[in-house]
């Protein structure tokens, strides 16, 4: 692994798991809606394990690819954690997206 692969490998995790402690400790253990970057975040504890999730499968993944030799079996047992990690964000990020309230207009409002 290059000093570059291994610098972003770092980045992502930490950058992941930063945010996902941001979105917890604002969150007010889930009483209140979190604001970031002036946006509110619904859903912060969903939202945070979607980052968890991705940091350690980019991040992390990234950073132990190089530990085992290939085919054997704890790169199968790496690629198949990351594979987990992977599709609980994705679940968790379509969860988020799908689970969003989305303001209605009212049509006699008008």
């Amino acid at each position: 692994m290059g000093s570059v692969d291994l610098a972003l490998a770092v980045v992502v995790a930490a950058a992941n798991v930063a945010v996902a402690a941001v979105l917890l400790a604002r969150s007010g253990g889930g009483t209140q809606m979190p604001r970031i970057f002036g946006r509110p975040q619904p859903f912060p504890r969903l939202r945070a394990a979607m980052h968890v999730c991705l940091g350690l499968g980019m991040g992390v993944g990234w950073l132990v690819k190089d530990i085992f030799p290939p085919h054997s079996t704890g790169d199968a047992v790496l690629f198949n954690v990351v594979r987990i990690l992977l599709s609980a964000g994705l679940a968790a990020a379509l969860l988020v997206a799908f689970q969003h309230a989305r303001p209605i207009r009212d049509k006699t409002a008008r």
